[in-house]
């Protein structure tokens, strides 16, 4: 699929990328650059940094950086015209009928093929629920108080025994080996046998998205064996760390308040009873991208995990990712059950009703769980309480909400509010001034040599990509390495694209904008190798440094280029002519005052 690049550099313009990435994060003003919880990894300090003037971001944390294109791909979990697509709607400019090229047309053509196979084995596995193979999975469900409709509307069903069962009704229908093979559902055999089902012997539950569509499922072992649960592996239409269990029927709700709960039965209990509001986890830790994917959905999260230490941990691991996404955040937990399943079961709808409407605001909480680990009647128990109180609510983001928590607090430990008050600046203080520190460690970690501070040069393609990073940000830097080297010196792609780009920018005297750089790119793999040049400026302050770093790279890349065409060379002048080159090299030195060499 293919849009004019001067439409592409137009809808990016459009979409500020401050702007888009706020409605899927909390970001915070600090200095010229805006931060917040990154969205593709677990943090509870920001390191995500988004940058208004570059139009960019960046993470210290885990190193993810691009434009709004990229971040939409990310998010979205789709390709370069669909972000395109999903940007111009947002700021209506109409698209013309998009031309697919023949790779675009066959990543689309496995897509539906995997739409098709899911919606074609959720029928093969519903119908065997109701099949005589499927009395024992059907009463399992009936026990667990599974009403019949509800079995229908979440397409609960059953995977028999045997090897192929799936394998052969979904050849049955027409689809290729290929096809199913990378759908999930089946598996290639190990010893050569052939393909065989993923799953046999389970309870199905179909995995929905946000559309309603089958993009994945869900097994739970009906007899003894391990794992209990079985889930589908990442697809071109599944990613397990942006997907929620019962998202569309949550859609449907049409309320801004979510209840997250861990597993399918509660899920399914709680919807059950009266409550269509309520997603459940897959399995996995939550994370930044399901953040990202609840905001579509609702405005406050009532977090609902099992009552044990297990879930306790667990929702003290969401509460930051949550309040990090902007969401307004609840706690509470069952008593008397091990989960919302058997609470509902045990107490009934209304009991379940009032848990939700007693939610307790994550600050109290986790202020709540810290109090268990102390004895209140003892000095020392509360002094060290009131400690840990303090360094809570000195991350919680609003002033109002620290100032009435601390009032509570202080009432509870027995303190004088102000010296808590105090004690919650000091630590506010502290940590801000170790964010940036850490932010900047974790930048000279990513480009930076330890001991000497200087950039390291890691083989070919980290000298093409440091040289493009240098070059982009510094005329002079550009005019010294371009007099040498040339676009065709890069070997890598995506570095000899960059490469062309940014010297053509400087012919025609255009700054090269890294915003810009990498919407020039359309798969998400070529977009994260071309912001990964731009994502942090390389600094190195000693002129002579940085003439050695540059002159360095500068013989590598240019004798690498060398060798390869001496491997290409077919007469004896060709490679006499080559080596003297190559000779030439070694004698090469970069002067960023004198830019001319040879």
């Amino acid at each position: 699929m293919f849009y004019p690049q001067e439409l592409i550099d137009e809808i990016r313009i459009q979409n500020d990328i401050v702007s888009v990435i706020s409605e899927y994060i909390t970001l915070k003003p600090k200095g010229s650059s805006y931060f917040g919880l990154c969205p593709f990894h677990n943090e509870s300090t920001p390191s995500f940094s988004v940058s208004a003037d570059k139009q960019f971001y960046y993470c210290f944390g885990c190193g993810e950086s691009g434009n709004v294109y990229s971040f939409i791909m990310k998010m979205e979990n789709c390709d370069f015209p669909e972000a395109v697509k999903r940007l111009a709607d947002r700021v209506r400019i109409p698209l013309p009928e998009p031309e697919y090229s023949a790779e675009a047309a066959r990543k689309e053509k496995l897509k539906q093929q995997i739409y098709d196979m899911h919606r074609q084995a959720g029928r093969y596995y519903y119908a065997a629920l109701h099949s005589r193979n499927g009395e024992k999975a059907l009463e399992y469900l009936n026990r667990r108080g599974v009403e019949p409709e509800i079995q229908k509307k979440f397409g609960i069903g059953y995977a028999p025994q045997g090897r192929d069962n799936l394998y052969k009704y979904l050849s049955s229908k027409g689809f290729d080996r290929e096809a199913m093979v990378k759908s999930g559902l089946v598996m290639e055999s190990k010893d050569g046998r052939g393909l065989y089902d993923r799953f046999f012997n389970r309870l199905m539950f179909p995995i929905f998205d946000i559309q309603g569509r089958a993009i994945a499922f869900g097994g739970r072992i009906i007899d003894k064996g391990e794992p209990k649960y079985l889930n589908s592996p990442e697809t071109a239409v599944f990613s397990k760390s942006r997907t929620l269990y019962g998202m569309n029927f949550a859609k449907a709700a049409r309320k801004r308040e979510i209840i997250l709960v861990e597993g399918y039965m509660d899920m399914i209990s709680i919807y059950q009873a009266g409550f269509p509001n309520v997603v459940a986890g897959l399995g996995t830790a939550f994370n930044g991208e399901h953040a990202a994917t609840l905001r579509k959905l609702a405005d406050s999260v009532i977090l609902l995990y099992d009552s044990d230490e297990a879930g306790t941990r667990a929702a003290l691991r969401a509460i930051p990712v949550l309040v990090g996404g902007g969401f307004d955040v609840k706690v509470t937990q069952v008593t008397g059950a091990k989960d919302a399943d058997e609470f509902i079961k045990k107490y009934g709808r209304d009991a379940f009703g009032k848990l939700i409407v007693d939610a307790v605001s994550y600050i109290t909480f986790r202020i709540n769980v810290a109090k268990k680990n102390y004895n209140m009647d003892n000095a020392d128990h509360r002094v060290r309480f009131a400690e840990e109180a303090a360094a809570i609510l000195a991350e919680v983001p609003s002033e109002i909400e620290r100032d009435v928590y601390s009032k509570e607090t202080a009432a509870l430990c027995g303190i004088d509010e102000a010296a808590l008050k105090s004690r919650i600046n000091k630590i506010m203080d502290a940590s801000e001034g170790e964010f940036l520190k850490e932010a900047e460690k974790k930048r000279k970690r990513v480009y930076s040599d330890k001991n000497n501070g200087d950039i390291r040069s890691n083989g070919i393609k980290e000298a093409q990509k440091t040289l493009l990073s240098l070059s982009a940000y510094n005329d002079k830097i550009l005019k010294a390495v371009f007099d040498v080297v040339k676009p065709e010196d890069f070997q890598e792609g995506v570095y000899r694209r960059l490469a062309e780009n940014i010297y053509m920018d400087s012919m025609e005297g255009r700054k090269s904008e890294p915003a810009d750089m990498v919407s020039r790119f359309e798969t998400l793999e070529e977009q994260n190798t071309a912001a990964a040049v731009f994502a942090v400026k390389n600094k190195i302050s000693d002129m002579n440094k940085l003439e050695k770093f540059l002159t360095e790279n500068v013989r590598l890349l240019k004798k690498s280029r060398i060798d390869g065409l001496l491997a290409e060379a077919g007469t004896a002048e060709e490679i006499k002519s080559l080596i003297d080159l190559k000779r030439k090299t070694d004698e090469l030195n970069i002067t960023i005052a004198d830019s001319k060499q040879y």
